[in-house]
């Protein structure tokens, strides 16, 4: 295992240069996703992540200030990896039917491929109604996310005649959340109970709604 240091080794006689800073947080976030989704929010130790990343506990003090910080950090790094991202990315689409089915069949399959996440998020909104510090650090994410999504889904709704405004999407982009995130439970207690097609025959339900209203 490496560690981080204050000054630096020395090979053969010449400097070893120290990583660099952004390398660092890079190595200690992939460390951090892996033992989240191993042993989940609760049971991961800051110790645990530096050494899984090769940088000793200090590393990661000096780069996130607690383990909420980073699990924050990471759940922002997947913002970009929702519903809104999925539409944004349909702009040539000027079908209606194709533009919820292409996203729909999209967020289906990432429930299926990313259930240990989906598990990990459940855990950490568990957490948040027990631990003050987490609760904020969720409900910012949850806040921000909505906000996202309800943008998009006004930006891809008002050409086919529906409302061009955001706040009339905040309740549809909850929903749309909440389905995701539900889906996603069923298949993780029971993988063999919901298929593809239920889930993204869910996810359309709702994006029907919203982008029609």
């Amino acid at each position: 295992m490496t560690t981080q240091k204050d000054t630096p080794d020395t090979t053969a006689g010449r400097p070893r240069r120290r990583p660099r800073r952004e390398d660092v947080r890079a190595g200690l976030l992939a460390a951090a996703l892996e033992v989240f989704e191993e042993i989940g929010y609760v049971a991961a130790r800051l110790d645990t992540i530096a050494e899984r990343a090769g940088y000793t506990k200090g590393a990661v003090y000096s780069n996130f200030g607690s383990k909420q910080e980073l699990f924050a950090t990471l759940l922002g790094e997947r913002l970009a990896d929702t519903a809104a991202d999925v539409l944004s990315q349909l702009d040539h689409l000027t079908s209606l039917e194709e533009t919820i089915a292409r996203t729909a069949r999209h967020l289906a399959r990432g429930v299926l491929r990313e259930q240990r996440w989906h598990a990990l998020v459940v855990e950490f909104a568990l957490q948040a109604g027990r631990d003050p510090d987490v609760g904020a650090v969720f409900r910012e994410h949850r806040r921000n996310r909505r906000s996202l999504l309800a943008t998009t889904l006004a930006e891809r709704a008002a050409p086919f005649g529906a409302p061009s405004d955001p706040e009339h999407y905040t309740v549809f982009a909850t929903i749309l959340l909440a389905t995701i995130n539900g889906m996603a439970v069923e298949c993780a207690a029971d993988p063999e109970a919901v298929t593809e097609e239920q889930i993204t025959g869910s996810i359309s339900a709702v994006l029907r709604a919203a982008l029609a209203s």
